[in-house]
């Protein structure tokens, strides 16, 4: 399981982008900016591939760039890793 302090703070976020992984399952946050928009980008996907090779579609989600926003990204990581199980590891 990830933990909030896996993830690091949100002024780490505004110089930098942070992989990580979770038994089997990698993932990526970074910091899009557009306009005035700001966000977080999470993309997952299972190991030992690279991220390139899994489609869009598949691996992104998008949060507010703001703290409260790290906690909501450990829960959708936990909940993408309990959801998909059997893929991270391996038996699908």
């Amino acid at each position: 399981m990830i933990d909030r302090k896996d993830i690091l703070t949100l002024d780490y976020y505004k110089k930098e982008r942070f992989t990580g992984s979770c038994q089997g399952m990698r993932y990526l946050i970074e910091r899009a900016k557009e306009g005035d928009l700001e966000q977080f980008v999470v993309y997952t996907w299972p190991g030992p591939y690279a991220f390139s090779a899994t489609k869009e579609e598949k691996k992104i989600k998008t949060f507010p760039f703001i703290k409260e926003s790290l906690d909501q990204i450990v829960e959708y990581l936990n909940k993408v890793y309990n959801d998909g199980v059997g893929m991270w590891n391996g038996i699908l």
